[in-house]
């Protein structure tokens, strides 16, 4: 199987439990390949539904033997510091705290809501999400 094919059946799992795929990396470490997979929701992924995930992932790759060889499962939920850029990193932030960094300015704000492009934060202030250049969860 592909690295195309693994993805599939991992965004499906994910998307079936409520949660939005973040990340997925599938390497070789040695002798072992390691797929790490990070997923998150709205509000806060939680160690239980991590568990839960990746439960489902590591069923599914065994019965369709979607690896085919030893390998190591990593479900987490991202770290503050990731990057944020993609439609499910807005989604997911909603309601947290953000350093956003745009042409014009710096600053740092609640973001309230993501739709269409769209970024709104608490203060008002709405930007097309295109014109992040940079943006990372605050602390």
């Amino acid at each position: 199987m592909t690295h195309d094919d693994v993805l599939e059946h991992v965004e499906e799992i994910v998307a079936e439990s409520g949660l939005l795929l973040v990340d997925t990396n599938l390497f070789q470490a040695g002798r072992r390949r390691i797929l790490r997979i990070l997923v998150d929701k709205v509000g806060r992924v939680g160690l239980d539904e991590c568990a839960g995930v990746s439960r489902k992932i590591a069923n599914a790759i065994e019965t369709l033997d979607l690896i085919g060889s030893a390998y190591t499962l990593e479900v987490s939920s991202p770290g503050l510091g990731r990057a944020l850029s993609t439609e499910n990193d807005w989604i997911r932030c909603a309601g947290r705290k953000l350093e956003i960094k745009i042409e014009s300015e710096e600053f740092v704000g609640i973001l309230v809501d993501y739709k269409d492009g769209l970024l709104t934060f608490e203060d008002g202030r709405i930007i097309e999400s295109g014109s992040v250049l940079s943006a990372r969860e605050a602390i």
